[in-house]
């Protein structure tokens, strides 16, 4: 798998044009994110709530990587990263272009690596 490039709503994965957030799961299958896991915490903009960082933790990877949007603003309650702390995974967290390159080199190394990756702001 090779992530390609990003720009505002939209990725490039192996020559396929994705415009909704997505996860990136530990079998390699990309998935759209379930964003209906963390609504019911969010008003607005839809955080990433607990819910859905333990969907992706019950997947046991060895590092989450969340890419948090072109500008970083994905909303991460402090809920959520109190269940990141405790899972004692690595947690790899910056803009979505800003990720890219390392969660490649992962993926190519066949790491046991999950992410999300916002797509707008």
């Amino acid at each position: 798998m090779n992530i390609e490039r990003t720009k505002f709503g939209q990725i490039i994965i192996d020559g396929k044009k994705y415009t909704s957030d997505i996860y990136i799961n530990i079998d390699g299958t990309i998935t759209k994110r379930k964003k209906e896991l963390s609504k019911p915490i969010s008003k607005g903009h839809t955080v990433l709530g607990p819910k859905e960082i333990q969907f992706l933790l019950n997947q046991n990877p060895d590092t989450l990587v969340i890419g948090k949007g072109q500008y970083g603003i994905l909303p991460i309650p402090e809920e959520s990263r109190e269940l990141l702390a405790k899972s004692k995974k690595i947690i790899i967290e910056d803009k979505t272009p800003v990720v890219i390159p390392l969660l490649n080199r992962l993926l190519k190394e066949n790491a046991k690596v999950v992410a999300v990756l916002h797509l707008t702001c």
